[in-house]
């Protein structure tokens, strides 16, 4: 558990520049508690209101255990992930073009 000079110093990381998966490992490597200064009480519960679509795709049986695996060690649901991995690499081909 933090002490409590450092809960104060501790400062969160701006999320916005960083990917889902850094900020995943973010969480995965420090606790809530050594950032309590900068914690604020929110009301209502979040929802993620972005509108989606769903899409069907096929995949074989042993690529889909994989990434079931893989998704469970990460913390993740894989279809979470696989929607991590799309925008993440979206992101970088777009970058190549631009």
């Amino acid at each position: 558990m933090a002490t409590r000079a450092a809960i104060e110093k501790a400062k969160l990381p701006d999320f916005s520049k960083m990917t889902d998966e850094e900020i995943a490992h973010f969480w995965h490597t420090h606790d809530v508690s050594e950032f309590w200064g900068e914690m604020e009480e929110v009301k209502e519960p979040f929802r993620d209101v972005r509108p989606k679509r769903a899409i069907s795709m096929r995949i074989d049986e042993k690529a889909l255990a994989d990434l079931k695996r893989l998704a469970s060690r990460k913390g993740l649901g894989y279809q979470t992930m696989i929607r991590m991995w799309i925008k993440e690499r979206l992101e970088k081909e777009l970058q190549k073009t631009a």
